[in-house]
């Protein structure tokens, strides 16, 4: 997907992409997309397991990035994960990534624990933040 390569330090493979492209509702991978005037503004994907979701991917285009688009993503994937049934969503985000750690935790979402050296960088590895909340 040309939006993930083009603001992702990681973008994901169109085989990675498959399942969340096919889902409906039932579904255990759910991709909700946000489009402004006809443009692909942005997209969360997430996963569900047993009564937990999982945040797998957020990402907004660069045109669009400041204008509260992640805020309105995030907020319609939890509204639907607990309309669900879901009680609880987990998340990892680089620690580097000071943006995307501010819009979870002013949504809620607590550092639980540290994944050391997960992400690939240019100069080697970076730890990823893992965090969750309640629905």
């Amino acid at each position: 997907m040309a939006l993930d390569r083009a603001v992702s330090a990681s973008p994901w493979s169109e085989q990675v992409l498959a399942p969340y492209l096919r889902s409906s509702s039932a579904d255990t991978h759910v991709a909700l997309v946000l489009e402004v005037a006809g443009e692909l503004a942005g997209f969360l994907f997430y996963t569900r397991l047993l009564d937990e979701a999982n945040i797998d991917n957020l990402a907004v285009a660069q045109d669009h990035q400041g204008k509260g688009c992640a805020t309105a993503l995030l907020a319609a994937g939890l509204r639907e994960m607990s309309a669900g049934g879901l009680v609880r969503c987990l998340l990892e985000v680089r620690k580097s990534n000071v943006a995307a750690r501010a819009l979870y935790e002013n949504n809620g979402f607590v550092v639980d624990g540290i994944r050391p050296r997960y992400y690939k960088t240019a100069r080697g590895r970076e730890d990823a933040l893992l965090m969750s909340r309640r629905l």
